[in-house]
């Protein structure tokens, strides 16, 4: 079958991030079993109009997310053979394909509904005017299978109107070839690995992780990422006077490197736990990685999140809307409490060993096709 993939980024894209990794693995295995893949998404500077990987054909148009959306059904209607399957992916908003895809099948997939994410990404009027065009989308989709790959996120689909029924759910995977158990800091580590905005609440981690440094002064915290919110982030740690116990490590988005001793890796390996406090996410695949790395992850109670993370077994939960000293006691529990820092270790780990990306393949395939 011919399958049209319409995805806001690709692999390579500079700001790429858990929700094009889980598109990635899964579409290279769509064109291994002889699947012609077209990934169209939206272009940046240094990316070729047209490229492929891993025999994924890539096509970049618009380098705004207004333009690429015009430009997709542009492209769709020029092709001389429509594809059997469009697969109109989101991690906000929808392409719209009910109205323009009619040659096609139509498959929705849904990483995550923003919802709360609006209000800390944008000013008022936008944020509020996201919220209500984001509901309203579903609209046209009332009719339209989806796939997603969290409960939390099948229940967000329920809760504008899309029935049950037309909702599939498939597991995720993660590459036990890279990530993987090794040698741990002989002094307490935490980690952060995200992209840095508002949403993913680092701020939050710095404050809380101040609490820690100061009754054990041997402590660090890695901020794995880049984004935006870098220099707010450096003035606070500055402004706490952490210096260097508080460090950031540029993101390597070169996602395709299989080195298990790659620095996020060897971070990872290394850390005692994930700090994870989002406002809201679709899994949160660094927590999946992490565990497979015998590292557990400290994450906020909220839609996706609490699918990935077994509360009080495999991590520790916070509230939704965490204040610092909630979270700083729940980092306290991991330096403090050995027995319970092994224990969520172990159990993470056993529970990342059910992750495995050619299962997620499989049963993503049967709500495909």
């Amino acid at each position: 079958m011919n399958i049209l993939i319409l995805n806001w980024k690709d692999i390579k894209h500079p700001e790429v991030g858990g929700a094009e990794i889980i598109l990635y693995e899964l579409c290279k295995r769509l064109a291994r079993d002889g699947h012609g893949v077209s990934w169209f998404c939206r272009s940046f500077p240094e990316g070729k109009r047209f490229d492929s990987v891993d025999q994924i054909k890539i096509i970049r148009m618009g380098r705004n997310r207004v333009l690429m959306y015009l430009l997709a059904p542009i492209y769709y209607w020029l092709l001389r053979k429509k594809p059997d399957i469009v697969l109109d992916c989101s991690n906000t908003i929808f392409w719209q394909t009910p109205f323009w895809a009619t040659k096609s099948k139509r498959v929705g997939y849904l990483n995550q509904m923003a919802k709360e994410v609006f209000f800390y990404e944008f000013p008022p009027f936008i944020s509020h005017f996201g919220y209500l065009v984001e509901r309203l989308q579903y609209l046209t989709y009332k009719n339209t299978r989806f796939i997603c790959y969290s409960n939390s996120t099948k229940y967000d689909l329920v809760s504008v109107g899309i029935p049950e029924r037309n909702i599939g759910v498939f597991s995720l995977g993660v590459d036990h070839n890279r990530y993987e158990p090794g040698e741990k800091a002989n002094y307490p580590l935490f980690l952060t690995v995200s992209r840095l905005v508002k949403m993913k609440r680092n701020d939050l981690v710095i404050k809380a992780f101040k609490g820690v440094f100061n009754k054990h002064n041997d402590a660090k915290l890695a901020i794995v990422g880049n984004g935006y919110e870098r220099k707010r982030l450096e003035e606070i740690r500055d402004a706490l006077g952490l210096g260097e116990a508080v460090y950031f490590v540029d993101k390597d988005n070169l996602f395709f490197n299989k080195n298990v001793k790659d620095q996020k890796v060897k971070l990872m390996q290394q850390a005692w736990a994930l700090i994870f406090p989002s406002v809201k996410e679709g899994w949160g695949m660094t927590i999946t990685e992490c565990a497979a790395c015998w590292t557990p992850s400290i994450v906020t109670d909220v839609s996706g999140l609490r699918d990935s993370v077994k509360k009080g077994k495999t991590g520790l939960m916070v509230s939704s809307n965490p204040k610092v000293a909630e979270l700083r006691d729940q980092m306290l529990k991991i330096v403090e409490d050995r027995k319970l820092r092994e224990k969520l270790s172990q159990n993470a780990y056993l529970s990342a060993k059910g992750f495995d990306w050619d299962k997620s393949y499989r049963e993503f395939k049967k709500l495909l096709l």
